[in-house]
């Protein structure tokens, strides 16, 4: 909030420069976000009187003679057309800096001498509201004859500083002169003078009944409403002084009825609103809900459908206004508005909050009726408004004021003990200082021995128990003067989880095969899950939708991995990335429902990989070689899911459950996300993982003897699948077989029909002797005798 320092001088003393007190007041717990001066826009601008005006033939240009309060007349030029002698204007002077670093310098034009310019209201920055002025069709004109030479400054009130405060949300006082007056009070322990308020109202006229007529329908979205008439209104300019304290707090002034709703809430915190009598049907202001389908067109002349759930100002007929928002544009203060309704009210907080961000209106007014207005002060605001209608002698304030406060809150009374509190916040400090400090904050504090009885201040909304007096007396003390003492307490040694150690170890052996980690986003498109074309009955196509989501992009969390890594292989690929290995570990989510949870997480695992040494038997090996890392052997058969090729996917098993599943995508799923060549995933259950993984078993020496190798080329029929054959293979070897691989797959019309070839590198050795010919054959004779019987394979001639 911005306040000029002379506006918070008029109710307390602040005998310090303005970085020192902005300083002290940071040091209380207020924040400063940054002080300005109202003068430092322009320089060298002084008041002139215009002797002589002589137009230069042929051109829109005057030679001027002017007084600038110098020994002697200066001469500038000005093309303005309402330029003319006698007139008193802004003359910059030669070496003068306006606002967007523009510097005045002598010149010559049309060969005369000018020495400086006469200036115009935007060229000095001057808001018309300020100083009246006809912006950049002309040059800005005093109203009266001011002394020549004088500092424009001083005319327009500038040269003030300006603190702008950051007001934490706990504390709408603050968003207040007069809040900010009582806290620099406390904070330089200086009195704090708020005026005394009185009301002189129009005899003659009627009463308060006779004009107009209010309704509070809903007492619970509006605990006070307050409100009075102001009739034979004379709408014109506010004073200087007024103008001077808005255009400093960042308000644009429009006229004096408006201008004083605006001036009351920021010296009080309360918003308020004027009515044009003449405008509201039946003079009837009724506070209630918005009806189904009702439309409202506020003061900026934007168009609101509105909603039930949404409070509002109406009339006899129809809304006029959102409560404490922003007013309607049919009964807004024009220049012919005779008959005013004030109203000063209190909303709740929490409605206006819902109803101004879903109609995504800000207004001063919202943010400080969203933080919390103070119920128990709202008819002082408006007679304070109605005060400032008597000294502008802008209209007659009628007898009888309308104050509907069905709940008048109690005084909040808060008792802590001296010693607790000085525990709380290191200090040690009598009963006798905290009760000084707590009424310089307005607290009324009775001290009994180490016992005391705080009543809080009305305009308090944020104290609630002895911890919040604690707070008060810490920052007042200063904190500053907190001791300097060691940590104490006990220290325990940190230990990382089950799941944290499992995802290192998954981690370190990933990224020691290559692979790079991609972390993503849990919420996705639905898209996402749509492109891998899953069966209409699967689970994951129906994930848990976020309430309020950035955008359709982020509507969903991921039921799978899948379309994440895909797109990160997509986004690399199409970067011109020829070949990558990536692995991204995080929980997916069902809505499957729990005992105690409404939806279910999963901790899962997913492989991607593409480029020249990619391909669906090395990342297969990836996978084994990282469930053989945790102890776990896995059979591999043919299957998976549908998003992979049908000829390329596999299912690893413990136990006949499935713990991962490996192939390559399904080219149409692939194109949906944007990828052309073959890409690789892996998807491996990370909580199986956990529980199945088992110690490693002992440790073999090197072997002494050497390892004997033969190939074999099996003729088998198309659909046999390989991991099952080296499974027999591996069985049928006995203690012998050392190892089996895959090398070489074959098909020829020779071989026949859905018939392939598969060639095997095996490997034998005896850990005592080195292996004969006649042990071999044997170890080979029994292998083809197996996969003869299991798969009608037979070796190839």
């Amino acid at each position: 909030m911005k306040v000029p320092m002379k506006w918070l001088r008029e109710y307390t003393e602040i005998p310090l420069s303005t970085q020192a007190y902005a300083d002290k007041m940071i040091m209380a717990g207020n924040g400063v976000e940054d002080i300005e001066n109202t003068g430092s826009l322009f320089d060298k601008v002084v008041v002139g009187h215009v002797v002589t005006c002589e137009p230069i033939e042929g051109t829109h240009l005057h030679i001027c003679m002017v007084d600038v309060g110098q020994a002697e007349n200066i001469q500038i030029l000005c093309g303005a057309p309402n330029v003319a002698a006698g007139e008193y204007v802004c003359a910059a002077l030669d070496g003068a800096h306006l606002p967007g670093g523009v510097k005045i310098k002598k010149s010559k034009l049309r060969g005369q001498i000018s020495n400086g310019m006469l200036c115009s209201g935007t060229e000095l920055g001057i808001p018309a509201g300020l100083y009246p002025h006809c912006g950049d069709e002309g040059i800005l004109l005093f109203d009266q004859p001011y002394q020549p030479g004088t500092d424009v400054k001083e005319i327009f009130h500038l040269g003030d500083d300006v603190v702008d405060f950051e007001v934490l949300a706990n504390r709408p006082d603050c968003l207040s002169v007069w809040g900010l007056a009582r806290e620099t009070a406390a904070v330089l322990d200086t009195h704090c003078v708020m005026p005394e308020i009185s009301v002189q109202e129009a005899e003659g006229q009627g009463v308060f009944e006779d004009y107009a007529k209010v309704t509070v329908e809903d007492e619970e979205l509006c605990p006070r409403y307050c409100a009075r008439v102001i009739r034979n209104v004379k709408i014109g300019p506010s004073p200087m002084w007024m103008r001077e304290y808005l255009y400093g707090a960042g308000v644009r002034p429009i006229n004096n009825i408006v201008d004083i709703t605006n001036f009351v809430m920021l010296e009080t915190g309360h918003p308020m609103h004027a009515f044009d009598l003449s405008k509201v049907r039946d003079a009837n202001i009724v506070v209630r809900r918005a009806r189904p389908g009702e439309e409202l067109t506020t003061l900026d002349g934007k168009a609101y459908a509105l909603t039930e759930d949404m409070l509002v100002i109406a009339d006899a007929e129809k809304a006029t206004g959102l409560a404490g928002i922003m007013g309607g544009e049919e009964s807004e203060i024009v220049d012919g508005t005779t008959d005013v309704l004030f109203e000063c009210a209190a909303f709740d907080r929490t409605n206006n909050r819902l109803t101004s961000r879903a109609l995504g209106i800000r207004t001063e007014s919202s943010g400080r009726v969203e933080k919390g207005v103070c119920v128990a002060t709202t008819k002082q605001a408006l007679d304070r408004a109605c005060m400032l209608v008597n000294m502008l002698e802008c209209g007659d304030v009628l007898p009888g004021c309308y104050d509907n406060y069905p709940r008048p809150v109690e005084s909040q009374v808060i008792e802590a003990n001296v010693n607790n509190v000085n525990r709380r916040i290191s200090c040690n400090l009598s009963g006798e200082q905290m009760q000084d400090i707590l009424e310089r904050l307005g607290f009324d504090v009775e001290l009994n021995q180490d016992t005391m009885r705080c009543t809080v201040p009305e305009w308090r909304l944020d104290l609630d128990t002895d911890a919040d007096i604690s707070e008060e007396v810490l920052r007042l003390n200063g904190y500053d003067k907190i001791p300097s003492t060691l940590m104490t307490g006990v220290t325990m040694a940190g230990a990382r989880s089950i799941r944290q150690v499992l995802l290192d170890a998954v981690k370190r052996a990933l990224v020691g095969m290559g692979f790079y980690e991609a972390m993503n986003f849990s919420f996705i498109s639905p898209k996402w899950i749509d492109a891998l074309n899953l069966p209409e009955d699967d689970a994951r196509r129906n994930p848990i939708c976020i309430r309020n989501p950035l955008g359709e992009d982020t509507s969903v969390m991921r039921s799978s991995l899948v379309p994440s890594m895909l797109n990160t292989l997509s986004l690399n690929i199409n970067r011109g990335n020829a070949e990558g290995r990536l692995f991204e570990a995080a929980p997916v989510f069902s809505p499957v429902k729990t005992e105690t949870t409404a939806a279910t997480e999963s901790l899962q695992l997913c492989l991607g990989m593409y480029g020249g040494n990619a391909d669906f038997y090395a990342l297969r090996d990836c996978v084994l070689f990282l469930l053989n890392g945790f102890g776990i052997k896995a059979d591999v058969a043919a299957g998976g899911d549908g998003y992979y090729h049908p000829g390329r996917k596999a299912v690893l098993s413990v136990n006949d459950v499935a713990v991962a599943q490996v192939g390559e995508i399904h080219p149409d799923v692939a194109a949906q996300f944007e990828i052309t060549g073959r890409v690789y995933v892996a998807e491996i259950r990370l909580n199986l993982i956990r529980e199945l993984s088992q110690p490693i078993g002992e440790v073999h020496v090197l072997p002494k003897f050497p390892a004997v190798t033969r190939d074999l080329a099996l003729v088998m029929a198309e659909d046999v699948p390989i991991g099952p054959v080296m499974q027999t293979i591996l069985k049928a070897g006995g203690k012998l077989i050392e190892g089996v691989k895959l090398f070489d797959i074959y098909r020829d019309a020779k071989l026949g029909e859905n018939v392939k070839s598969a060639a095997f590198a095996l490997s034998f050795r005896a850990s005592d002797r080195t292996l004969t010919d006649a042990e071999i054959n044997t170890a080979v004779d029994k292998i083809l005798k197996a996969v003869s019987a299991e798969y009608s394979a037979k070796l190839r001639s």
